[in-house]
């Protein structure tokens, strides 16, 4: 095939699809062609994309772009031919038929033609970015309306496509996950906790998480999968002052509660208008005239987890022996195999979730904290409320001869960033002016790059509580 015959069977293929001529342009074809617009991961959400062979294949690659896009402008740019292939460039102006949202493309088009005058093989090289932002200009739309309909194919598709799984529903300020949730949709909350929906964050109306949703919704399923993925039990909504357990005892979901008082939910937070969690319930039961036997069995389980919390703190003797700051017990209950890091129960108290040697170390028991430590109590304990390990207690409430203890034993974290603050032991020492603690956990081998959620580092708490001139704050600056 000469150079010229190749430039006007591929001049002539394009003025028939810039024509119109659909017919024509495929008469070019040879029937084994082989059509290649390149797919990749990037690119899929464009339906029309990839490897087509034969006339067949590449007709239907055509239906399937007419449905999805409509052309609004097409003209051959250039042409050149070398021998057999030549390369053709086509500016194309079109509009997504769903979304109408428009965009330009210039593509390169490499095409062989065989001896017979028809195209056996043709690749297009393209830019897809603009058409890929037309046809998905709409998906965090198409999230939020397939999140009410409970569509789950869509969902993942749009997710697929690069829609943000957080995204809020401008009429409720819901997210999808949350819309789910409050629906007890179970099948579409695990889809989108697996694809990174947030659970902590809650709605612009109520402040309410999506467990809370979940907790109106009913679902035992999508709560469970919430809790799973790490949904604080104790949420609470700051319009009304609800946990998610409120909600679930106030639409009636006994089995829900359940779960979420075995999970540890507290039984001792109030609401915003005064009611206690008791006092709230209590309410219900007195204005609810349908489905009273729900509460009623609600009833029955918050009460045997209030007679469970009674029953734990009985019998921890270990952590009132430590709470008391009596050593010899301590050490005798040790001896008689207590468990050393026994938890304490939620009871909206101060030593919720502590074990035994945090309290210690709160306390400024040292000899208390010593012998614990030498059983084997973890020195890394965390506690749920601030997040703090020992030594944040420690040098928290400046304990100097604890804080030098904690900070040599072996395994510790010197480094501990608290949950509530991003602070480090060595950050809160210096926080409260504890200048022996500062300086022992510093010669311990404490990092003093680290900086807190409020992006202060050590040197800078130093500057601002010690003074620039301050011994301590020179010695932290010639360290860092």
């Amino acid at each position: 095939m000469s150079t010229e015959q190749t430039r006007q069977v591929v001049e002539k293929y394009f003025s028939s699809l810039e024509n119109g001529d659909l017919d024509s342009a495929l008469a070019l074809l040879s029937p084994d062609i082989e059509f290649d617009l390149p797919r990749d991961e990037w690119n899929r959400v464009i339906p029309y994309l990839g490897v087509h062979h034969g006339v067949d294949e590449v007709r239907q690659a055509f239906a399937v772009r007419a449905e999805t896009t409509e052309v609004l402008d097409y003209a051959m740019r250039g042409l050149r031919a070398d021998g057999d292939t030549a390369i053709a460039t086509i500016y194309t102006r079109a509009a997504h038929t769903r979304t109408r949202q428009e965009f330009e493309i210039l593509d390169a088009h490499e095409m062989v033609v065989d001896d017979t005058g028809r195209i056996v093989r043709w690749k297009v090289y393209f830019d897809p970015n603009g058409e890929i932002a037309a046809f998905t200009s709409d998906a965090n739309g198409r999230l939020i309306a397939a999140a009410w309909n409970g569509d789950h194919a869509t969902v993942s598709e749009v997710l697929d496509f690069g829609a943000d799984v957080n995204h809020r529903d401008p009429a409720s300020g819901l997210t999808a996950l949350m819309i789910a949730a409050g629906r007890a949709d179970a099948p579409m909350t695990d889809l989108l906790v697996g694809r990174g929906a947030d659970v902590f964050t809650a709605d612009s109306g109520a402040g309410a998480t999506a467990l809370h949703k979940a907790c109106q919704g009913g679902s035992l399923d999508v709560v469970r999968t919430l809790v799973e993925a790490g949904a604080f039990v104790d949420a609470v909504a700051p319009t009304t002052g609800h946990t998610p357990l409120m909600d679930a005892l106030w639409f009636k979901f006994p089995e829900v509660a359940k779960y979420l008082l075995d999970a540890g939910a507290g039984l001792n937070l109030s609401t915003h208008y005064g009611f206690s969690l008791k006092e709230h319930f209590a309410y219900e039961l007195n204005v609810n005239t349908i489905g009273k036997d729900r509460l009623l069995l609600a009833e029955k389980y918050l009460n045997a987890r209030i007679a469970s919390d009674e029953e734990q703190v009985a019998t921890q003797k270990l952590m009132a022996a430590v709470s008391a700051g009596e050593v010899d017990s301590v050490r005798a209950l040790i001896a008689d195999g207590a468990e050393i890091d026994e938890v304490f129960p939620i009871v909206n108290g101060f030593n919720d979730g502590h074990t035994p040697l945090l309290v210690a170390s709160r306390d400024g028991h040292t000899e208390i904290a010593r012998l614990l430590l030498s059983a084997g109590a973890d020195v890394n304990a965390t506690e749920p409320t601030f997040g703090a390990v020992p030594l944040h207690k420690a040098v928290y409430n400046g304990h100097v001869e604890l804080t030098t203890m904690i900070a040599a034993w072996p395994g510790v974290n010197l480094d501990f960033q608290g949950a509530t603050n991003g602070y480090t032991p060595l950050h809160d020492a210096l926080w409260h002016g504890y200048e022996e603690c500062a300086r022992a956990v510093i010669e311990a081998g404490a990092r003093l790059d680290l900086v807190g959620h409020d992006g202060k580092t050590p040197l800078d708490l130093a500057v601002e509580v010690f003074g620039d001139d301050h011994p301590l704050t020179g010695a932290i600056r010639a360290k860092s």
